[in-house]
């Protein structure tokens, strides 16, 4: 194994907030980036102060801010305004996820932000990106949902009632596609002659048309009539309670005789009416399989299915999914101590690389814990640090 972590020696300035920007540099600080966190003194992050907490500190701001560093500066201030552009001049790498032209009021215009610093990656996450008429829009996860398909992949198709995914999938699309993007960017810098970074936007609507299209457009992409309209498999998604819990499998993703056999319904496999699904029976096959299962505990499901190689999962809590044998096996849950918050589960990087050390973070930053010894690398005395927060610029 070697000793450096794949992005050791990049500095990230981050001078974003709530899920998709923190979440895209926490990224980069899993893989060894030093990343510093910048928050408004009279604003702290959103996801400080939402969900469960303990001590001052919530788990949602531990989950995306872990192993960064963080400093409170007014960016509205023309002295702090001269920090951030001090350490955007001293950065790898700028994410931000205000809306179109908001960086500018805080002297983060990326072309100023690029002709001082010509080897930056300046990154802009935004809803709808840079144009169009609803470039300025305010923007939040569930609008982008709405927009690009999801709510509606959501609806019953028992009931046609629509609904929205419970987390947010469309900030963590968006961030996972930037810290794609930015890897990206850092990798053609190492190979551009002159060492040149560049501006780089990932729009949350982009981001999500992107992941939404491959399986959940498949009825809606060819223009025109198709020759065969064919089953959207999804819309037979279905969870199948059990005595104690539930369970979920997938019966057009598995031979149909293996599952009778499974259920015992040896007839069905030579009455030969299941032998192939379609929509003219699958509905009718998924309630022989209900009316089944509903009379088992979820354990002897489970060992059943498996024992005749039909793909099956048990629903589980999500206070219970650390519990799972993979999830001890693999070790995919980490738990940590942090000094604040205490003891706190966490995943790990879901990377694992044969050669490269991992870097697995347990601590999470305190609101402004690291502005005093951030300004002292970039020159200020302390008597200078000690006039700036007199006035305001720094908490």
């Amino acid at each position: 194994m070697t000793s450096a972590a794949p992005l050791s020696g990049i500095r990230v300035l981050d001078v974003s907030s709530v899920l998709s920007g923190p979440l895209t540099t926490m990224l980069l600080a899993d893989l060894g980036a030093e990343v510093i966190k910048v928050e408004p003194p009279l604003a702290p992050d959103f996801t400080r102060g939402t969900g469960a907490a303990r001590n001052g500190m919530t788990a949602y701001f531990y989950n995306t801010n872990r192993g960064k560093k963080a400093i409170s500066i007014d960016g509205r201030h023309p002295a702090g305004q001269k920090i951030l552009s001090q350490l955007a001049d001293r950065s790898d790498v700028l994410v931000q996820n205000m809306r179109p032209g908001k960086a500018t009021g805080i002297g983060l215009d990326p072309e100023e932000c690029l002709a001082r610093n010509p080897s930056l990656v300046y990154a802009s996450i935004s809803g709808y990106g840079q144009t169009g008429a609803a470039s300025g829009d305010p923007v939040y996860d569930y609008v982008i949902q709405a927009v690009t398909g999801m709510v509606d992949a959501q609806r019953d198709p028992s009931t046609g009632l629509l609904d929205l995914t419970r987390h947010f999938p469309a900030d963590k699309i968006t961030a996972h596609t930037m810290s794609e993007a930015i890897l990206a960017a850092l990798f053609a810098r190492e190979r551009d002659e002159d060492k040149r970074g560049q501006h780089i936007e990932v729009s949350m609507h982009e981001a999500n048309l992107a992941f939404m299209w491959p399986d959940s457009m498949m009825q809606h992409s060819i223009v025109g009539e198709p020759d065969e309209p064919g089953l959207y498999p999804a819309d037979f998604y279905r969870v199948y309670p059990t005595l104690d819990s539930a369970i979920v499998i997938m019966p057009l993703m598995t031979p149909s005789k293996s599952i009778c056999q499974a259920i015992g319904r040896h007839d069905l496999i030579e009455g030969g009416q299941y032998s192939t699904l379609d929509s003219s029976n699958l509905h009718d096959f998924q309630e022989i399989i209900a009316d089944c299962v509903k009379h088992w505990s979820s354990d002897k499901a489970i060992k059943t299915f498996r024992n005749h190689e039909v793909p099956v999962g048990e629903v589980l809590s999500r206070a219970n999914i650390h519990a799972h044998q993979q999830a001890i096996a693999q070790n995919s849950i980490l738990e940590n101590n942090d000094p604040v918050i205490g003891p706190i589960r966490t995943a790990r990087p879901a990377w694992r690389m044969g050669r490269t050390s991992e870097l697995l973070h347990d601590t999470a930053p305190q609101f402004g814990q690291h502005t005093d010894s951030v300004l002292s690398e970039l020159g200020y005395s302390s008597d200078a640090v000690a006039k700036l927060r007199t006035n305001g610029v720094i908490a």
